[in-house]
């Protein structure tokens, strides 16, 4: 029997990198019939594992998110509890973190609303590992060679066989999460993600195998494929 746990659902990025021409939220955009962060909010909302999700948007595009979710519900989903996201991801965590209620002995996962990909089954793998590490997070490992690159000059190659690329969902007790954001928060440190602040805090962080299809939705060609996937 999986834990409880409770979800922090990302969806207050600038997605600068997504280049839309009207600077529509990537999370908006229509894929199928639906809008792309309700894919990975309606997974969640299903999940009777999952007790919370706590919404991270921006104050702007709040009102028609709610306005989508009252489209595809009819209602406001019983789970939602809204958090206005800071200037960066870090941020947004650390804000959503400050109005959660749950012990120190749950747990909490965070997801990027930009992966629309995310399966039960992932989440079943993730809950199951995690009973026995304090943070856990899907990965896939690296097919093409990656190199350290300043000012577009080699510093050095990695170890391909050693190099993962990391996916979200990833799941944590929620006394170990909160530890390391206040951490890096005291010390002015800002991490890419989740994991690598409780690496930085001491904690040990197992990978498990994620998915290729479990991709974020970073610029526009990712954005084409998911088209490609969902209304093929």
């Amino acid at each position: 029997m999986a834990d409880p746990y409770e979800v922090i659902l990302l969806a207050a990025g600038s997605a600068r990198r997504f280049h839309h021409p009207e600077k529509l939220n990537k999370v908006l955009m229509p894929l199928a019939d639906r809008p792309v962060f309700d894919y990975s909010f309606r997974l969640f909302n299903k999940d009777t594992d999952c007790r919370k999700i706590w919404f991270v948007v921006n104050a702007v595009n709040q009102p028609l998110i709610q306005d989508y979710l009252i489209d595809l519900y009819k209602e406001m989903p019983e789970k939602i509890q809204w958090v206005i996201g800071g200037r960066e991801r870090q941020d947004s965590v650390a804000r959503a973190l400050a109005q959660m209620t749950c012990t120190d002995q749950g747990k909490i996962m965070i997801h990027d609303a930009a992966r629309p990909f995310v399966t039960r089954n992932l989440l079943i793998a993730l809950l199951e590992a995690g009973k026995a590490s304090p943070a856990v997070t899907l990965g896939i490992p690296a097919k093409d060679s990656m190199k350290i690159v300043r000012d577009k000059r080699v510093v050095r190659s990695l170890c391909r066989p050693e190099v993962w690329h990391i996916q979200t969902p990833q799941l944590f007790d929620s006394i170990v999460l909160k530890q390391a954001v206040d951490q890096a928060e005291q010390e002015h440190f800002y991490g890419n993600e989740e994991t690598e602040l409780v690496e930085r805090a001491g904690y040990p962080v197992k990978v498990i195998s994620g998915s290729d299809d479990n991709f974020k939705l970073t610029t526009a060609f990712d954005y084409q494929m998911a088209r490609m996937l969902k209304e093929s």
